[in-house]
């Protein structure tokens, strides 16, 4: 069994602090399609949908939520 990197863990929590894949990509220092493919790695990893993810916004899911929660301890 695989377990979440801590670099995804990280970029997860960003995301969740700052709800928008460009700027949590910023604060991680790291592109917008490298963050993006590190969260969609990390949902596959879980097999459990993060984020929902529309044109214009993203929302944390209820397992989202609970996974940064546990990923900042």
């Amino acid at each position: 069994m695989r377990l979440p990197t801590v670099k995804q863990l990280k970029y997860f929590v960003a995301l969740a602090e700052n709800g928008h894949f460009g700027q949590a990509a910023s604060t991680c220092f790291v592109s917008q399609s490298a963050f993006s493919n590190a969260i969609s790695e990390l949902e596959a990893l879980l097999d459990v949908q993060l984020v929902d993810r529309t044109n214009r916004q993203v929302t944390i899911t209820g397992i989202g939520q609970e996974v940064a929660v546990q990923a900042k301890l």
